[in-house]
């Protein structure tokens, strides 16, 4: 399929790099239009319809997320680009949306192409989306529901039912509150960046704890949580650990 394009950046110099490695490294890829804001791209998405938008951020007048939040439902895909703004990216990452940071790079844009080229193909929703201009609407660093990708879309979860995150692989099972059970396409490194500072702690290789349904650990290594779960405190983690565990208390 071809894949409808737009993009939108006030920095022209980025938009015509971006579309040269577009054109160069994007088969079946189709710029439909090459917009400078906000005002000019809600024009262009409304008539032509793209499958996808490579949107900046931070742009004069309304930001990226303003332009979204003019489209109900959003009917297309986006990828944004920035070169800053970290608040934005800690909320687009734990919404599980793709972006790019400046200068764009061509291995990552072609891998963000083929994601989103699977994502129509499977007909996910953009609930990712929706969720993401929550937690920007949130302003503020502590984001209450992470967006999870597996192989079928996206699972919205709370991170307070989070009990323990598991690695498996290059995937990552989340053992929730009633038994419940999701697993991720992605490892257990990217949801450590994400939740150290939420509350969450790693306390093995394989295992990461919610500091709040710790229960009890032992001196043999094991740490108790809720729902009867358990799992190794690995030597190497232990002093750290403790620290964190005596604070969070």
């Amino acid at each position: 399929m071809i894949l409808k394009t737009i993009i939108v950046d006030d920095e022209r110099p980025s938009r015509e790099a971006l579309g040269k490695y577009i054109t160069d490294y994007c088969p079946n890829v189709e710029i439909l239009a090459s917009c400078n804001s906000v005002k000019t791209a809600y024009s262009a998405i409304t008539k032509y319809n793209p499958h996808l938008v490579f949107l900046d951020i931070e742009m004069p007048n309304k930001n990226g997320f303003e332009l979204l939040q003019m489209f109900n439902p959003i009917n297309f895909k986006v990828v944004f680009i920035t070169a800053y703004a970290e608040y934005a990216i800690k909320a687009i990452r734990f919404s599980a949306v793709d972006y790019l940071l400046k200068p764009v790079m061509v291995d990552e844009l072609v891998e963000a192409v083929n994601k989103v080229r699977s994502e129509i193909m499977l007909e996910t929703s953009n609930l990712n989306l929706q969720k993401l201009l929550e937690n920007i609407a949130q302003k503020r660093e502590e984001f209450k529901q992470l967006v999870v990708s597996d192989s079928n879309g996206f699972k919205v979860i709370e991170t307070s039912d989070i009990i323990l995150c598991e690695a498996d692989g290059y995937c990552t099972h989340f053992l929730l509150a009633r038994k419940e059970k999701v697993t991720s396409s992605k490892n257990l490194k990217h949801y450590e960046e994400l939740l150290s500072n939420q509350g969450f702690i790693r306390v093995h290789n394989s295992f990461m704890v919610n500091l709040s349904h710790i229960k009890s650990y032992s001196n043999q290594g094991e740490i108790m949580l809720s729902e009867n779960m358990s799992c190794p405190l690995g030597n190497a983690f232990k002093q750290r650990f403790l620290e964190r565990f005596k604070k969070w208390r």
